[in-house]
């Protein structure tokens, strides 16, 4: 017996727009185009573990021009700044550039005008819950 997304969504307490994002994000075409849990949850396992694993910089140049302005001196602010007016790039933010530096450059901390070994997480969003 086929239910509404909206009589679905009344059943179990959720809005409408959570059922159908649901739905779009987790469809799978194993036999017929539809949604099956156990798929559904295998791909939200896979989200979950490969959201921390994301490159910071993507593209190569990107890296180069970000350690190269890093030693001369300038602030992950002001490179990413440079980047938005200079279109042959990629734009990142200042952010991805202190988390490139903080997870996967280490050795850059030296040339930051503060130099903090570590940093203050400012919203922890994810436990370990091993």
């Amino acid at each position: 017996m086929k239910k509404s997304i909206r009589e679905v969504a009344r059943r179990l307490r959720r809005s409408h727009s959570t059922i159908s994002r649901e739905l779009k994000r987790n469809i799978s075409s194993i036999y017929v185009p539809t949604y099956y849990p156990h798929p559904a949850n295998d791909k939200y396992i896979n989200r979950v573990v490969f959201r921390a694993r994301r490159l910071r910089l993507k593209s190569e140049e990107t890296k180069k021009y970000v350690i190269e302005k890093l030693k001369i001196g300038w602030m992950p602010e002001i490179i990413s700044g440079r980047l938005k007016v200079e279109a042959k790039l990629s734009c990142v933010s200042h952010e991805a550039i202190y988390q490139y530096i903080y997870k996967d450059a280490k050795e850059l901390i030296q040339y930051l005008p503060r130099k903090h070994k570590k940093r203050n997480e400012k919203y922890k969003y994810r436990t370990n819950k091993s």
